[in-house]
């Protein structure tokens, strides 16, 4: 089972969407910081971004970051 984290602030998700999405591929989903805030790292304002199992993963679209998940 992949242990993923995303930023409720930063990482671009719709929080109902990824919730649903993880449990559907049966992953692990937290939420806080994952340490590149918009603000410090204002190239990630259009990505998506989290850790999957203590990687960083930045994705240009939220399906490209899903199939990650998997």
């Amino acid at each position: 089972m992949k242990k993923v984290k995303v930023c409720k602030h930063c990482s671009n998700f719709d929080v109902n969407e990824i919730k649903a999405y993880s449990e559907d591929v049966n992953c692990k989903l937290k939420f806080g910081c994952v340490g590149k805030c918009q603000r410090k790292c204002p190239e990630l304002s259009d990505k998506y971004f989290g850790l999957i199992d203590n990687e960083l993963l930045i994705c240009s679209s939220k399906e490209d970051f899903f199939n990650q998940m998997k």
